[in-house]
Order: C-alpha cells, then sequence, then structure tokens
C-alpha cells in the first residue's frame, strides 16, 4: 500500500503532462528546423550498428558518402534512445517524437523529486509542472527539434536530487545514480554538460557550506570525478582532438554567432507567441514563462521571509542559491554579459545565449514549487 502511495505523485504528474505532450503524439511530426538532420544521424546509426559498429564515433554514410567524425565530438545518447525505439518497431519519426515525450515527462519527475526533498510534496508538483510547461521545453520539442538538449533538461534536476542526497546521507546508491545521471548528461549534450557543470559546483558549495561537517563530502567529490571518468572516452576525444576538425565554424557564422544572439529582458519576460509549425524555420522567439516568472518571484520573497531560523539553513541558503542562479542566468543571456562571453574559453561554442534561459527555467521552477511548501 506504501508503494503505491509513492506512485501517486508519479501518476498525477503523468496525467498533468498529457496535454503538453499532446502534439506529439498525434502520428505528424510539425516541421522543425533539426528534426531531418536526426533522422539521418539515426539511420546512419542503424548502418553503422549493422555493420559491427555499436559505438561509431565516424558515419560514414554522411556528408554526401564521404563521411562524418560527428560521434567523435558530439554526444550520441538521446540517438542511441531514438534508435532503440526505432529497432524495437517505431517508424523513425515516432520514435524520435517519443524522446521528446519522454523527456518533458521525465523533466516533471525529476524536477517532482527534486523540489519535494527541498520543500515538500505540495512543492514538487507545483515544480513539476512549471518545469514540464516552459516555453523552452516546447521550443526544443516542437520548434527546434534538438533531441540531445531536450533529453538533457531532465537530467539536470536528476542530478542534483541524486547529488544532494549522497551528499547528506552518503548511501552506495546514491553515489550509482550520482555517477550514472552525471555520465549521462555528458554523454548526452556537449552544451548542456559545459553549462550545467559550474551550477552543479557551485549549488554543491552551496550545501558545503550549510553541512560542512555532516556531509559526506569525499563520496560526493568521488561521484563526480568518477562520472568524469566514464565519460572520458568520449570527453578525451572531443577536447582533445578539436585541431583536427573545423569546429570554429559552427560559431562563427551569423546564426550562431553569439555576438546576434542575445536577448532584451522584455523578450525574455514577453508572451509567447503562437507558431505556424508549417512553415519552413518559422521564427523563433525564446521566452522564460509568465507564470514560472511570477511563480519563481513570489517564492523567493515566502522563502526568504518563512525560512529564517537556524532551522531552516539549507531552506534558506538553497532559496538565496536559485534566486542568484536565475538572475545570472538571465543576465548571461543579454548583452550585458557580452565581456564575459568573450574572455572565458569554450563559451562560444554555446552559440547562443539564449540557451541560458532554457538553463534558467529550472532555478525558477523550484523556486516557484517554494511558494507552496508549508511552513
Amino acid at each position: 500500500m506504501k508503494f503505491l502511495r509513492s506512485l501517486l505523485p508519479l501518476l498525477v504528474i503523468g496525467l498533468l503532462c498529457a496535454v503538453a505532450v499532446a502534439p506529439l503524439l498525434q502520428g505528424d511530426s510539425p516541421c522543425t528546423h533539426d528534426g531531418a538532420f536526426h533522422y539521418y544521424r539515426v539511420a546512419a546509426m542503424r548502418h553503422a550498428l549493422r555493420d559491427g559498429l555499436l559505438f561509431t564515433r565516424y558515419l560514414p554514410d554522411l556528408a554526401f558518402g564521404y563521411g562524418y567524425p560527428f560521434f567523435n565530438y558530439r554526444a550520441a545518447l538521446s540517438y542511441y534512445l531514438a534508435l532503440v525505439l526505432h529497432l524495437g518497431g517505431l517508424a523513425l519519426p515516432v520514435a524520435l517524437d517519443l524522446v521528446y515525450v519522454l523527456s518533458i515527462v521525465g523533466s516533471a519527475i525529476a524536477a517532482y523529486l527534486l523540489a519535494r526533498d527541498l520543500f515538500g510534496p505540495r512543492a514538487g508538483l507545483v515544480a513539476a509542472v512549471a518545469y514540464a510547461y516552459a516555453p523552452y521545453q516546447f521550443l526544443n520539442a516542437l520548434l527546434r527539434a534538438n533531441a540531445p538538449e531536450s533529453l538533457a533538461l531532465p537530467l539536470l534536476p536528476l542530478i542534483l536530487w541524486a547529488f544532494r542526497r549522497l551528499a547528506l546521507t552518503g548511501r552506495r546508491r546514491w553515489f550509482l545514480v550520482s555517477v550514472v545521471s552525471l555520465a549521462a548528461l555528458y554523454l548526452t549534450h556537449n552544451i548542456s554538460s559545459l553549462l550545467f557543470t559550474p551550477f552543479l559546483l557551485a549549488y554543491l558549495a552551496t550545501l558545503w557550506l550549510v553541512y560542512r561537517r555532516e556531509g559526506h563530502w569525499t563520496a560526493t567529490g568521488g561521484a563526480f570525478v568518477l562520472a568524469l571518468g566514464l565519460a572520458a572516452f568520449f570527453l578525451g576525444p572531443a577536447l582533445l582532438e578539436q585541431e583536427y576538425a573545423q569546429l570554429h565554424m559552427s560559431r562563427v557564422t551569423r546564426n550562431n554567432d553569439f555576438h546576434y544572439n542575445f536577448l532584451s529582458l522584455t523578450e525574455i519576460l514577453s508572451p509567447p507567441q503562437p507558431v505556424d509549425t508549417s512553415l519552413l524555420n518559422p521564427p523563433m522567439c525564446v521566452h522564460l514563462g509568465f507564470v514560472q516568472a511570477v511563480l519563481g518571484g513570489l517564492g523567493t520573497v515566502v522563502g526568504l521571509i518563512r525560512w529564517r531560523g537556524p532551522d531552516h539553513r539549507e531552506r534558506r541558503a538553497t532559496v538565496i542559491f536559485l534566486a542568484l542562479a536565475t538572475i545570472g542566468l538571465l543576465w548571461m543571456s543579454t548583452d550585458a554579459s557580452l565581456w564575459l562571453w568573450e574572455v572565458v574559453p569554450l563559451l562560444p561554442f554555446v552559440q547562443f545565449p539564449w540557451r541560458l534561459v532554457g538553463r534558467a527555467i529550472l532555478p525558477l521552477s523550484l523556486l516557484a514549487g517554494a511558494t507552496f511548501s508549508p511552513p
């Protein structure tokens, strides 16, 4: 009975996500920016697998048959998920649409688990809905069709949830979940890994300030290092063999140059506009989400007022961290941060500063949940 009761929130989250994923379950894939590229890559992976190559860095069928070392520099886990679904009998477009469905539902579940531990079950449900229904989720799934980045979004709260539990308990199960989830992120989306690693380290530093004596920091550090080790077979060549490919071409064209992709605060906070997905490469607008922004701001105020005493050290520190993280990420999406983009190595490979809006939705959704946390 206790087990069934624990599943109830997950069933509620699944029902709440039904509207969000409905457009992806209609059998007709929307016309997207990058969707066709994923079809080609998964098909090329299937051909490589047929030839006995379980993990291929080089796809000989791409680039007009000349071959393309795509997976030497780009993480492949999302493509393997689509390939498994495709080999299971699903048509390739359906398999890729299901990847986005799993990403949105997984985002809600992972956000619930993290917010529940931080602020309680009610906060978990609110954070789950706020994260799953953030405009950036739909931007990735329905307009950009960025499968790797979509699959990375549920991994972010999952990693924070696992590492927090590991730091507080030191149990083996959380060590394993921490290692696997972080390694999975490194093997899913390069840019998300680049942006999230400092966020994770800053969050762990916040926990250390609260639990510096009680925490299991050796195990936590070991999990981080081991995750890097598990992903080193990909990260090593991707970082050390950059000179053998013209990777700079991915960031110097006008469309991909960060100088031309900053947002204004008005654009970030404006309401989403209807998009005609029948158009080829329809115009794209990146929004934070009005409801998420209002509830996130309210959660910050409520948390700082409510959690003042020594018994609420972690909650207060977490609210401060999440608020500062949200502000910092949004600031980095505006041209006020131009000087930082020009001096930090690897940051230009992010290409689009507006990606930081997509990273701000996690701390903002957690703050939205804090609004409904019991005293």
